[in-house]
């Protein structure tokens, strides 16, 4: 189920030349993403051109010819990336994938103002193509103000919905993950990392009593297994449950793993320490998606009347309580 992906980062004037080196590719080795394949940045491309200097001079002189006043810790600038879910993006013809990306640019163009955007480069040289696209929060009215262009949390929701429709008009697969607004959080509920760590325990050790599946057939070795899966069961069913009700904040984080990584090295060198707070967190969720994949692969292993004499034991234990 691939998912249209759309996220914003609002850039102060200290992380404005740290962003531009990354998206313009102006740096010789990224050891923060090692997902960049050097070799393969001829491919990127661009359909808004970058300006003539730098960023930071096209802002500048952007922000006084509108006449905005400014802070000192003003947002200067927004990157939106946009991009999908690897296996959607990765199956796309090429210009198929370029028509994915003109549609989000006319998109983000209405809403911002086409007149606002400073670049927008596709890069086609890591593990799933994507766009940066940064642009100027200048406001009709002629203010510098992320706030009004961006709005609220709820606000942000309107923007996703609004993103989903536009590109699932053509791409109808596409589907609109929730929102922060809609789980009611904003990451994965700290009770999952527990339980990946406690389920990595427990399959640590019912893989040592199952190092032979015929022990299932073995006395005492088979009664061990079988008392180290049935406590381990319910806790997996209740995992992959709630694994399964995240997916769609995953899948998002997994299009864009390097990109996380990146703006990860950007941040430490801009001192944006809460923030990359909130991004090693956010990382954590590929642990749980791992756990999620190994314990099903150890329930393949099981045989299938095993398995459900297991699970019927679970259910009527459950019922006598």
């Amino acid at each position: 189920m691939p998912y249209a992906i759309l996220r914003f980062q609002k850039r102060k004037a200290g992380g404005v030349a740290a962003c531009e080196r990354h998206n313009e590719r102006k740096k010789e080795a990224y050891k923060s993403n090692p997902d960049i394949d050097m070799g393969r940045s001829k491919n990127n491309y661009h359909l808004v051109p970058p300006p003539r200097y730098t960023y930071k001079k096209e802002i500048n002189r952007m922000v006084a010819e509108a006449g905005c006043r400014t802070r000192k810790d003003s947002v200067m600038m927004v990157e939106t990336l946009i991009t999908a879910s690897p296996e959607f993006m990765n199956a796309l013809p090429p210009e198929e994938q370029k028509e994915y990306f003109r549609t989000a640019l006319d998109f983000i163009s209405e809403r911002v103002g086409k007149k606002n955007i400073l670049s927008a480069v596709v890069h086609m040289d890591e593990k799933t193509p994507h766009m940066h696209l940064c642009f100027v929060p200048i406001t009709p009215d002629s203010k510098l103000s992320a706030k009004a262009i961006l709005g609220n949390q709820k606000s942000l929701s309107e923007w996703q919905t609004a993103y989903h429709e536009r590109m699932s008009a053509r791409w109808n697969q596409l589907q609109r993950g929730q929102s922060s607004m809609e789980t009611k959080r904003k990451h994965i509920p700290t009770w999952l990392f527990k339980a990946a760590t406690r389920l990595d325990k427990q399959y640590g050790e019912i893989v040592s009593a199952l190092s032979d599946i015929n022990a299932f057939n073995a006395g005492k070795k088979r009664d061990k297994a079988l008392e180290l899966v049935a406590a381990w069961l319910p806790e997996v069913e209740k995992f992959s449950k709630e694994i399964g009700r995240q997916q769609a904040y995953i899948d998002s984080l997994k299009a864009q793993i390097g990109q996380e990584a990146d703006y990860a090295g950007r941040m430490r060198d801009e001192k944006y320490a809460e923030e990359l707070k909130v991004q090693k967190a956010n990382q954590k969720i590929f642990e749980l998606q791992k756990t999620n994949e190994q314990m099903g692969r150890l329930l393949k292993k099981i045989p299938p009347e095993v398995l459900e004499e297991l699970q019927k034991n679970n259910k009527n234990r459950v019922k006598e309580r």
